[in-house]
């Protein structure tokens, strides 16, 4: 099958302009895909400052609960001092 194939002027304008819309479809895809990666870039850099923010409040509440874990111990060790009183008593 030798066949010769001739590309006249007219050809040659219709594949430049297939050319043409196939490029511009694949640029739109394109840039839908880079507008995503850049919101998902975006998440997660707002993903880690709020993190950093929970990792903070959570020092600060930990702090806080110790010190009431103390103070309800302490609190126990006072009942149970009472109770061995109260226990002599009876």
């Amino acid at each position: 099958m030798r066949r010769r194939v001739w590309v006249t002027p007219k050809s040659y304008l219709s594949y430049l302009n297939l050319y043409i819309k196939y490029y511009s479809i694949k640029y739109k895809e394109l840039d839908e895909q880079e507008k995503s990666f850049k919101k998902g870039l975006n998440k997660i850099k707002e993903a880690a400052v709020s993190i950093a923010e929970m990792e903070s409040q959570l020092k600060t509440e930990e702090a806080v609960l110790k010190e009431a874990a103390e103070t309800t111990d302490a609190m126990l060790k006072d009942l149970d001092k009472e109770r061995a009183k109260v226990s002599k008593k009876q």
